[in-house]
């Protein structure tokens, strides 16, 4: 009789600790949830959806010097301001606009904010699904006990992953762009100056 108290005793003591554990680990995925809506909710506030207007104006501008700026030798402020508007162009003139095709390697080429914007939009909603597809899971003991840990760590680092791309396109955005769309915005008066000349 001692003996099956002490064994159901016992069981008592694992079924407490297995069950406390549980729902830290449910906590856990609650809190990379609340994380995760709460990053998304930052980056659609963030979302940036003028892309295409802003490469086609680029393209508009660039026609417009070309065509109608005759000089012998060119200001060095116009210069400067065209070498800058060239090289920050790459943020947004590139294959990997919104809805592109491919895989990407940040390696070959400098992110463009359309390809920052399509990784964010991915990454999201995939974890979004993978927190519920674990949550569910979980609840309904589908997943071994020794597994969940190794989930919730991957998990956790996906979401610090898509923290950081976001921390990066909002940098991109609040001073690249910024910058991109002020030169654009003088090019354009300048463009529309030797237009009105000629």
């Amino acid at each position: 009789m001692m003996r099956l108290l002490s064994c159901m005793l016992f069981i008592g003591i694992l079924f407490s600790c297995s069950t406390a554990n549980k729902d830290k680990q449910l906590k856990q995925i609650d809190a990379l949830i609340t994380q995760l809506d709460s990053l998304s909710n930052v980056y659609e506030v963030n979302r940036f959806d003028s892309l295409n207007y802003w490469r086609q104006e680029a393209s508009n501008i660039e026609l417009a010097i070309k065509n109608n700026y005759y000089a012998t030798k060119v200001e060095p402020v116009l210069s400067r301001k065209m070498n800058r508007f060239k090289s920050l162009q790459e943020i947004i003139d590139a294959e990997s606009e919104l809805g592109g095709e491919g895989e990407y390697e940040e390696e070959e080429k400098e992110m463009t904010l359309g390809l920052r914007m399509m990784l964010l939009n991915r990454g999201f909603k995939k974890e979004k699904i993978a927190l519920g597809n674990l949550k569910s899971d979980m609840e309904s003991n589908a997943i071994d006990d020794s597994e969940i840990t190794g989930f919730i760590e991957q998990e956790s680092l996906n979401v610090t992953r898509l923290n950081n791309a976001l921390t990066q396109y909002l940098f991109v955005k609040n001073t690249e762009l910024k910058e991109y769309i002020r030169l654009c915005n003088d090019l354009r008066l300048f463009a529309d100056s030797i237009q009105r000349k000629n």
